[in-house]
């Protein structure tokens, strides 16, 4: 691995778990509930732990591969996977994108949207396209609207 993407994939974890440290600080606060009744802290303490342990994991792995030799010191060996800088500007304007349709319309209008796009992003089109973006909507619909009973954003139109 060159030097770049030795360097862009430890950026990628330190911000990753820098996340994962944010949620749980900002969940600090929120009561956590049990299994049986789960509350507002519940979902981002799970998700921050998760984000935290696994970017730890990505770190080490990116850090025992450079010291295993698999990072070239000077940067000169070919690159299997280049970074995708386009990539990473796209997916940062659909979650931006995903913002302001969620303030506008409401959660579920921009969760199909900003699940069209990424899909379509990575490479889906037709009915697996639309499966991906209302079967995801719809299963999150169901496990946090209907199941938990956790009122998604309905936008300023709603």
């Amino acid at each position: 691995m060159s030097r770049y993407v030795f360097r862009a994939r430890v950026i990628t974890a330190l911000l990753l778990l820098a996340a994962g440290f944010i949620a749980l600080w900002g969940s600090r606060d929120l009561p956590f509930g049990t299994l049986n009744r789960i509350q507002a802290g519940f979902f981002p303490t799970v998700f921050g732990c998760l984000l935290s342990g696994l970017s730890l994991v990505f770190l080490a792995s990116v850090l025992w591969n450079r010291k295993r030799g698999s990072a070239s010191a000077d940067g000169s060996q070919e690159e299997d996977e280049p970074v995708n800088l386009r990539g990473a500007l796209l997916f940062i304007g659909i979650f931006v994108l995903f913002v302001l349709v969620t303030i506008v319309f409401g959660f579920l209008a921009a969760s199909v949207l900003a699940l069209a796009a990424a899909g379509y992003v990575l490479g889906l089109k037709g009915w697996r396209l639309i499966v991906l973006s209302v079967g995801t909507t719809a299963v999150v619909w169901l496990l946090f609207d209907l199941w938990l009973g956790l009122s998604l954003p309905t936008g300023i139109f709603s």
